[in-house]
């Protein structure tokens, strides 16, 4: 009877021991839902219920959970914009689940910390990325799998080379739907969707953004919901059903004043005004923007203040008030011209245009059309270049790099021994070209030994008649030509030494030498920079020098430098071109970055390889050098080369006015 009692009583011990692990647990798990759910200016929910969950773990012997909240804490400040204290909440986490053994946990952490790097460094938040993935496959952590795959899709998409990031969406998305997790699904699919749409597939991406809404319905994910519904509506604004953009963007503002984000609040009354407006309910549209403006004048957010005044013009314009629509336009030129806003300034043009084709002043209307087409142009042109780094997203499949590939091989008509041979003989002619420019050069450099005294006229003499004259085009060789042929030289480098596996597309590259050799003597000199502006210019440079020597290439534009003059552009253009060539021919780098930038009356270009460096003798009198100082000189630039602990780095600084 008493062993009957005892066991009675320790299983009733169990009992109540297992109820109130299950009460912790539950009691956490709200806690942690309360956090995720406060809204960003509802800071005092998050640290009250933080320190209370904290308080609760300690008391428990639960250190992964206390590790849980300081990532919470760090996710807050982060979406906050307060970088330093989410990178100290992050490492705080990551320092208490290191010592609780939460593997996962601290890789989860660690990538919060990669998106943080991949604002300021993308070469080094790629690496770190990638290091945490092989990290994260080894120990099946298949959500942070996920999000890696998500982080690498951003980077990615954000230089523009969509095909790679496509690719990283997609294993996101698969490995989320076999795990089932509903929000990284959406998630994935919101990315691919904003590529799609980039690439005018309308209906594919409003597709993939409502299969994404329905699958986090009901799970009071607002901030991801918020983008879906904001994206939804340019989807069918774009599509012209004005009802229903309208309706998204409604919900866009539900879930904005929810998280307590103004400036989605704003986005979202511009984006309803404009929807409004299209849909010819003028009142409407005129309080929505009128919200729109004064809340944006609030926040200080005067770069969007110019697209609220586009679309008050138009709502006066629609209604034949031209004196009024004259006045929002000229408001829409102020803000296009102060905050240097090429797609503002189009349509001012156009407005300009209509408002005075609606005056009767049809001269004044052909002038402002004109100026309209000519920037159009300039724009329609940096995106056809894009295409061929867009293919894959035009597919929307991962197969896409193996369908070129087998294009490829059907066009091959040669044998490997006829490759082979093919092969031998540029070789001989690359050789024989690199030794003629090797002995070019050094005659180059004595000759301006001789003419030191002389050197600052004919340096300006020599780079002016470079750039205007086709008689003298041995400098555009040298940056041209030189550039081809050290890509060509670095990919038999890596044949040799068996980095890669054959030399297909050889006789292909030296055909471009030949042909980039034809059109530079038989026509003047093109400013390809004019055309497509500096910054797509050297984006397409980058992805050119990337695909072909396999350097890791980024660029930085903090602020738009096209309305400077076309020859500063152009030489600051060449400058990039002889410093990657030096990369390419020297440094044994494995990444290389270019930053623009424009400070008041100043911009600056900074350009950084991770390579071996180069010395000062180097840096004084090697020809790539002469001929970078050569190019600074002509536009009134600085160079200056300051010293690095590894790499080199040339920071070029030109005065705009």
């Amino acid at each position: 009877m008493r062993l009957l009692l005892c066991v009675i009583l320790l299983f009733a011990s169990g009992l109540h021991s297992n109820a109130q692990d299950r009460s912790l647990k539950e009691k956490l798990e709200k806690l942690k839902k309360d956090i995720r759910q406060s809204t960003y200016y509802d800071s005092s929910t998050v640290f009250k219920k933080g320190q209370e969950a904290i308080e609760l773990a300690r008391k428990n012997n639960l250190p992964s959970e206390e590790a849980t909240i300081y990532q919470f804490y760090g996710n807050f400040y982060y979406f906050s914009y307060n970088v330093e204290k989410a990178k100290a909440n992050y490492s705080k986490s990551i320092e208490i689940a290191r010592k609780a053994g939460n593997l996962e946990l601290v890789n989860s952490t660690k990538i919060r910390l990669a998106f943080i790097e991949s604002a300021g460094d993308v070469v080094k938040a790629e690496k770190k990325f990638k290091e945490l993935l092989v990290e994260a496959e080894k120990n099946n952590f298949l959500v942070n799998q996920i999000e890696i795959f998500n982080g690498l899709g951003n980077l990615y998409s954000d230089r523009m080379i969509r095909d790679t990031a496509m690719n990283y969406y997609l294993k996101g998305l698969k490995l989320a739907e076999k795990e089932n997790r509903k929000y990284h699904q959406a998630m994935m699919l919101n990315n691919i969707g904003l590529l799609k749409f980039s690439d005018k597939k309308i209906s594919e991406a409003a597709k993939d953004f409502e299969r994404a809404v329905k699958l986090i319905t009901n799970m009071n994910e607002d901030r991801l919901m918020l983008n879906l519904n904001n994206n939804l509506g340019l989807v069918f604004k774009e599509l012209k059903d004005y009802n229903s953009s309208i309706q998204y963007y409604q919900n866009t503002l539900l879930n904005a004043r929810k998280l307590g984000f103004p400036q989605a609040v704003s986005v979202a009354y511009l984006n309803l005004s404009d929807s409004y407006l299209k849909n010819k309910d003028f009142t409407t549209s005129e309080i929505y923007a009128d919200s729109a403006i004064n809340r944006l004048r609030e926040l200080k957010e005067m770069n969007f203040l110019g697209m609220g005044y586009l679309i008050k013009s138009n709502i006066h314009l629609d209604q034949q008030h031209l004196v009024e629509a004259n006045i929002y336009a000229d408001s829409l030129k102020y803000f296009a011209s102060y905050y240097s806003s090429p797609n503002n300034m189009l349509e001012y043009y156009k407005l300009k245009s209509d408002i005075k084709k609606k005056e009767g002043d049809f001269k004044n209307a052909m002038f402002f059309l004109d100026k309209y087409y000519q920037i159009k142009d300039s724009l329609e042109e940096i995106t056809n270049d894009d295409k061929l780094a867009e293919l894959q997203v035009i597919y929307g499949k991962e197969k896409a790099d193996a369908d070129l590939e087998n294009e490829k091989n059907k066009n091959s008509l040669l044998s490997k021994e006829n490759e082979l041979k093919r092969t031998r003989m540029n070789l001989i002619i690359i050789i024989s070209v690199f030794l003629i420019l090797v002995v070019s050069s050094i005659l180059y450099i004595r000759y301006m030994r001789i003419v030191r005294n002389q050197k600052e006229y004919f340096t300006q003499k020599l780079i002016e008649n470079t750039d205007n004259e086709r008689s003298r085009i041995s400098k555009d060789l040298h940056d041209d030509i030189g550039q081809s042929l050290s890509i060509i030289k670095s990919k038999i480098n890596m044949f040799n030494s068996g980095k890669i596996q054959d030399l297909e597309g050889l006789d292909k590259e030296v055909g471009e030498v030949i042909e980039q050799t034809r059109v530079i003597s038989h026509q003047l000199h093109p400013s390809a920079v004019a055309k497509m502006g500096l910054e797509r210019s050297i984006v397409s440079l980058l992805e050119r020098t990337q695909s072909n020597t396999g350097i890791v290439c980024s660029i930085s534009v903090k602020k738009d430098v096209e309305a400077i003059d076309n020859e500063v552009k152009t030489q600051v253009y060449r400058i990039i071109q002889e410093c990657i060539n030096n990369t390419i021919k020297h440094a044994n780098a494995t990444a290389l970055k270019v930053s623009l930038s424009q400070h008041s009356d100043t911009i600056t270009m900074t350009y950084q390889d991770n390579g071996r460096g180069m010395s000062d003798e180097k840096k004084n009198s090697g020809i790539g050098m002469l001929t970078i100082k050569e190019r600074a000189a002509a536009i009134k630039g600085k160079i200056h080369t300051p010293s690095t602990d590894k790499g080199f780095k040339l920071i070029l600084t030109i005065q705009s006015t």
